[in-house]
């Protein structure tokens, strides 16, 4: 799919002391104050995190009582890693990496399925930006071989995969599924609807720079999301105010050029690179967020412009190469 290593929720290269642990982050939620990029209301509201997915997650539960909300965060959490546990293709015992390796799998679990059928949705959505078929040629894109990239362009595309029979089938040698690109957005949707079955309806994940929110602040405001410059760093480009909760995901560089970690990202077309520096997607939920930002990335400005707003409750924030920024129709503005 259009998003590559870069944006993908297992990262060794952020375990081993890289990648997004410092990079600087490209979402911040935002104190009453407008505090520092990166910086998190606590004042009376519970605050728990934890590295998983590759990354560190974030929770904030406001409202509500320091033992309901602990219990809550744990239970998310809980529900977190096991979806993890799941949807990865680096754990070679998960069900993605045996799909990738045997080319089936007959016995799909719900818990991929669910994903698998969002990400099929995305696709088509997306005319093909979003395909999560595209790991081999991410894969060739990173070798830095064209004539790899050139002989991998065949395995991409989600037509080449039978989904018929309860089970999956990958109908060309080589072929092989990432869910990188939604996986994460998933996943921090799943804790959000734990965290309000637990009794805490009021809080924020912030999962790597994917970010859901959901009610308002402990102050009782809306929650605010500062997006970062990827042009010149600790500078931001808006602050959204979502008083009705919602998710925002991102893909791109970081900061001043900086990718987010060792891979790029990947047109599913082409094998070529992004058309955007920076794509920055607002949406109901964050599975749409990451997926759309991902998709968004690789296509024409216009395009991706259009595309954004013609989904439900979406808009988006393009950042060129060159530095200009272009919002969609919907983007909320001031």
């Amino acid at each position: 799919m259009a998003k590559s290593c870069n944006r993908r929720f297992f990262l060794k290269s952020l375990l081993a002391g890289g990648g997004l642990l410092g990079a600087g982050p490209v979402l911040s939620v935002l104190s009453a104050a407008a505090a520092p990029a990166g910086e998190m209301e606590q004042e009376r509201s519970l605050t728990r995190t934890a590295l998983f997915m590759g990354t560190v997650v974030s929770i904030i539960v406001a409202g509500t009582d320091r033992r309901t909300g602990s219990e809550a965060v744990e239970r998310a959490f809980a529900v977190g890693r096991g979806l993890e546990g799941v949807l990865t293709r680096f754990d070679g015992n998960a069900r993605l990496a045996e799909l990738n390796r045997q080319g089936r799998l007959g016995d799909v679990p719900p818990a991929m399925a669910a994903v698998l059928e969002k990400a099929r949705h995305m696709h088509r959505v997306t005319s093909g930006a979003f395909d999560p078929t595209v790991l081999p040629l991410v894969r060739a894109a990173e070798s830095g071989q064209p004539e790899l990239v050139r002989r991998s362009l065949p395995l991409v595309g989600m037509e080449h995969v039978d989904f018929s029979g309860g089970g999956i089938l990958l109908r060309r040698s080589g072929m092989a599924l990432t869910l990188d690109g939604i996986a994460k957005g998933h996943i921090a949707d799943a804790m959000s609807r734990e965290l309000t079955a637990a009794g805490c309806p009021d809080h924020c994940i912030d999962a790597g720079g994917d970010i859901v929110v959901r009610g308002r602040r402990q102050d009782k405001q809306p929650w605010r999301i500062g997006v970062e410059d990827p042009h010149r760093h600790g500078r931001r480009l808006h602050v959204l105010s979502l008083a009705e909760g919602g998710a925002v995901a991102t893909s791109g560089i970081s900061r001043a050029g900086a990718p987010r970690a060792s891979g790029r990202l990947v047109n599913p077309a082409t094998g070529g690179e992004a058309a955007q520096a920076r794509a920055t997607v607002l949406a109901p939920d964050c599975a749409t967020a990451d997926a759309l930002a991902t998709a968004l990335s690789v296509m024409p400005p216009v395009a991706a412009l259009a595309l954004a707003d013609a989904q439900p409750g979406c808009a988006c924030l393009l950042v060129r190469h060159d530095g200009l920024t272009l919002a969609s129709r919907n983007w909320p503005r001031g």
